[in-house]
């Protein structure tokens, strides 16, 4: 049938087109084969080795549930090998059924959302308690500029502290100058550059951490995205959520960005910054909270480099406050 060719006028040119499915294109070759034979209607028709007819929905209707009653009244019982083999087929379950109910990849922040941790860093608040406006800021207010959010405040710091040059991080004046470089270099705007908290910034990094860092600014890497394997199992220590039976064997690739990692010849140093307003006597309840994400930074990177993190620590940047965590 698909080689014949076949002679149409604008009406069946329109049907052809109009055709929903196949079996629309099919209903219309029946249909002209049966007028080219002169049949009466084109609801029938015969070939040397074909034969149709077309029945209408309602017909098919009756025909397919006599037909369906025909066929199950005709179909022998089953014996009992059959049955028999019938049950273990709709008894069989897959045995690695854990398995498909956890993802083979995740990353960090999802992990913490499973042990019931906070969310994503871009969703706390920060607002240092100290930030005062400049006169640019309220320069921009007085012009209608939109002011920044919380979340976009906390992010200019994070996106500041990647890219400062860290000989140029311990004075104020040099990290305002800082702060001009990345501007012309687009990397924060003049209104986010205006939003950063100079002051803030420079006493992390004269802290006794933030010196100790700078000696080894050349083992410094920001921003390191990393992948690790981990077994379900290992994921379950490291971040205090509920261990699930029948994983054994199975792994989990997780994905994570770390902040600020130092790695040297022996060890890894790892500090994380957060952007959280938390006042001190919150601190402790705070860095319980992210210390399994630390934790998880530290196996991941300690798999990756073979070499163990000696330092780990957690920067609450508005509380100026640096928290060792344990690994």
């Amino acid at each position: 049938m698909g080689n014949t060719m076949v002679k149409t006028g604008r009406r069946d040119g329109v049907r052809i087109v109009s055709a929903k499915s196949c079996a629309d294109w099919l209903g219309l070759w029946f249909g002209a084969r049966s007028a080219e034979r002169g049949a009466r209607n084109d609801t029938n028709g015969e070939l040397p080795h074909l034969r149709w007819r077309i029945v209408d929905d309602a017909e098919l209707a009756d025909k397919t549930e006599t037909g369906a009653l025909e066929i199950a009244q005709a179909i022998p019982a089953p014996d009992a090998a059959t049955l028999e083999r019938l049950r273990a087929t709709l008894a069989w379950e897959y045995p690695h059924d854990a398995a498909t109910r956890r993802a083979a990849k995740s990353s960090v922040t999802a992990l913490r959302r499973e042990a019931e941790e906070l969310g994503d860093e871009a969703e706390k608040i920060f607002q240092p308690r100290n930030a005062r406006r400049t006169a640019d800021q309220r320069r921009k207010a007085e012009n209608g500029g939109r002011k920044l959010s919380a979340a976009e405040i906390g992010a200019v710091h994070h996106r500041f502290l990647q890219h400062v040059a860290l000989e140029n991080a311990g004075d104020g004046a040099a990290l305002e100058a800082e702060s001009r470089r990345l501007e012309s270099e687009k990397i924060v705007s003049a209104e986010e550059r205006a939003a950063l908290d100079l002051k803030m910034l420079a006493n992390f990094w004269n802290s006794e951490t933030g010196r100790k860092i700078r000696e080894k600014s050349e083992a410094v890497k920001r921003e390191l995205p990393f992948t690790a394997e981990f077994s379900p199992a290992e994921l379950a220590q490291i971040t205090g959520a509920k261990a699930e039976a029948g994983l054994a064997g199975e792994f989990i690739v997780v994905q994570g960005v770390a902040d600020l990692a130092v790695l040297l010849p022996e060890e890894i140093w790892l500090l994380d910054f957060k952007t959280d307003e938390v006042r001190e006597n919150g601190l402790a309840e705070k860095a319980k909270i992210y210390a399994p994400q630390l934790r998880l930074y530290a196996a991941a990177l300690a798999k990756i480099y073979s070499r163990p993190v000696a330092n780990c620590w957690l920067h609450f940047l508005a509380a100026r406050k640096t928290v060792d965590v344990e690994v």
